[in-house]
C-alpha cells in the first residue's frame, strides 16, 4: 500500500538593490507498508512433494529439506510502517559586487517517522548535494565548494576546486580539478556512518582526487581526452588511476560516436563502445558494438573477484511513415569474456544472450497520443518479458488525463517461483498557470 502526499513552492525571485536569489523547496512525504521475510521450519514429514519433486508448506511456500528432521523456509514477517519525509532545497545567488561571482547550493532533510525507521536512504538527515561558488569571465571559468561532475569516467563529487579556460581562437578547452572525493553514488564520503555495510573494508580516511580534461572542438567533431586519480592520504597509495578517450563528429547525414576507458592501475581496457548513425527525415538506423567490463577502486573488495567484461553487437531503427506515427526496434547480442575458471562439476553453463525492444508511438490528432512497447531478453541465469502502453487525452491546454499499464515476467534460474507483476495506474493534471498546477 502506497500513499502520496506533494508539497511544491515553486520558483522564488527576489530583487534587492543589485544583488538577486532564486530559490526553489519541495517537501514530500510517503506512508509505506511493507513486510520483511522471517525464517521459520516444519518437520520434514509435514512436507508436501510437489509436482516437479520440490517441496513445500501445506500452504505453498517453498521449503528446503536436507534429510534431515526439519524442512526450512521463508514465510512473510510482520508488517512495517515507513514515514520517509524529504525536503530539498536548491538556491542561487549573485550581485556580490563582483562581476562574474554567483553562489550555487542544493541539499535536502530526510527523515523516518514511521514505527520501523526502516526505510533506506533517509540518513544521514542532512545532506549537502552541491555548494560552491563560481567565477566566470571572458573564458575563464572556476569553481571551489562541493561539486558534482560528469565524465565518461563515470560521475563524481568531491569538495575542492575546478578550472576550465577555452581558448576561442583553436576551439581547445583545458580543464582541471582536484578536491577530497564523496562515495561511489553518494553525496557522502566513504567514512560517513551512512555506508556502515562496508565496516572494516573502508577507508580510514577521505580519497584525494585529482583529474585533467582537454576538449577540441573542430567543426562538427568533438574530442575530449581525461585523466583521473585517487590517492589515499595515508600511505599515498593510488587507489585508482584511469584514462579516457571520447568523440562525436557528424558529416552530412551520417554521425558517429563513442571512447574507451582504459584502467591505468590495473593495466587492462575498461569499456569501448562506437555507434554509426545514418540519420534521415522519414527514418534513421543506427548500429554499434560495445564492451563493458565493471569498475572497483583498489581499496574495495570486489576487485578481488576478477569481474570480467562482455562484448555486444547492437543495431536500432526508427521510422516515421506519418507524420503522427513513430515505429522503434532494437536488437543486442552479448557474449561474456572467458572467466578463466573451471566448472566440471557443472556443465552447460551459459555465457551469452540477446535483447530486443519494439514499440510505436501515435499521435491521432490534437487530443489524443497513444504508445506501445514490448521487450524480450534471454541471458545467463534468467530471462524477461515485458510489454506497457499509455494514453494520453488533452482535451485542452490545461487538462491532460493519461493511463498506463504493462506486465513483466521475470523467471529467475535459480529460483523456485517465477516473478510476474502487473501494473496500472493513472493521472490528471490541471495547468492553472505558468506557476500554479495540481495534478
Amino acid at each position: 500500500m502506497r500513499r502520496a502526499a506533494l508539497l511544491s513552492m515553486g520558483f522564488i525571485a527576489v530583487t534587492a538593490g543589485a544583488q538577486d536569489y532564486r530559490a526553489r523547496v519541495d517537501a514530500r512525504m510517503q506512508s509505506i507498508w511493507f513486510r520483511g521475510l522471517i525464517q521459520d521450519s516444519i518437520p520434514s514429514a509435514l512436507a508436501v512433494t510437489t509436482a516437479n519433486g520440490g517441496f513445500e508448506t501445506a500452504d505453498g511456500n517453498a521449503v528446503r529439506c536436507n534429510g534431515g528432521e526439519f524442512c526450512f523456509f521463508f514465510r512473510p514477517g510482520q508488517s512495517l510502517h515507513g514515514l520517509p519525509v524529504v525536503t530539498s532545497a536548491s538556491v542561487a545567488m549573485w550581485g556580490f559586487g563582483v562581476q562574474g561571482l554567483s553562489l550555487r547550493a542544493s541539499g535536502r532533510i530526510t527523515g523516518d517517522f514511521g514505527d520501523a525507521d526502516a526505510y533506506p536512504g533517509t540518513e544521514p538527515a542532512l545532506q549537502l548535494i552541491e555548494g560552491l561558488l563560481e567565477y566566470q569571465r571572458s573564458a575563464l571559468l572556476a569553481r571551489a565548494g562541493r561539486q558534482l561532475i560528469a565524465s565518461r569516467l563515470e560521475p563524481i563529487g568531491f569538495d575542492g576546486g575546478w578550472l576550465r579556460y577555452r581558448f576561442d581562437r583553436t576551439s581547445l578547452e583545458l580543464t582541471g580539478y582536484g578536491g577530497w572525493g564523496l562515495g561511489r553514488a553518494a553525496v557522502v564520503s566513504d567514512l560517513n556512518p551512512a555506508l556502515n555495510p562496508l565496516d572494516e573494508f573502508r577507508p580510514r580516511n577521505r580519497q584525494i582526487v585529482a583529474g585533467a580534461e582537454a576538449a577540441l572542438n573542430y567543426r562538427a567533431a568533438d574530442l575530449r581526452a581525461e585523466y583521473r586519480r585517487e590517492i589515499d592520504p595515508e600511505d599515498n597509495y593510488f587507489v585508482s588511476e584511469r584514462g579516457a578517450f571520447s568523440f562525436t563528429g557528424q558529416r552530412n547525414h551520417y554521425r558517429l560516436n563513442g571512447g574507451l576507458d582504459y584502467n591505468i592501475a590495473e593495466g587492462r581496457l575498461g569499456s569501448a563502445d562506437a555507434t554509426l548513425s545514418w540519420l534521415q527525415r522519414r527514418y534513421s538506423i543506427s548500429a554499434g558494438v560495445k564492451r563493458y567490463r565493471p569498475y572497483f577502486s583498489l581499496w574495495t573488495l570486489w576487485g578481488a573477484f576478477s569481474p570480467v567484461a562482455y562484448n555486444a553487437a547492437n543495431m536500432s531503427a526508427e521510422v516515421r511513415p506519418r507524420s503522427w506515427l513513430s515505429l522503434r526496434g532494437r536488437a543486442e547480442r552479448y557474449r561474456y569474456e572467458d572467466a578463466g575458471i573451471s566448472t566440471a562439476l557443472v556443465s552447460g553453463l551459459e555465457d551469452r544472450g540477446w535483447r530486443i525492444r519494439t514499440g510505436a508511438s501515435a499521435a491521432a490528432n490534437a487530443r489524443w497520443t497513444f504508445d506501445g512497447n514490448y521487450g524480450l531478453e534471454h541471458g545467463p541465469g534468467a530471462s524477461s518479458r515485458y510489454a506497457d502502453a499509455s494514453v494520453r487525452y488533452s482535451p485542452g491546454n490545461r487538462v491532460t488525463l493519461d493511463a498506463f499499464g504493462g506486465t513483466l515476467a521475470r523467471p529467475l534460474e535459480l529460483r523456485f517461483y517465477d516473478a510476474t507483476s502487473r501494473w496500472i495506474g493513472g493521472r490528471a493534471q490541471l495547468q492553472q498557470t505558468d506557476q500554479r498546477r495540481i495534478w
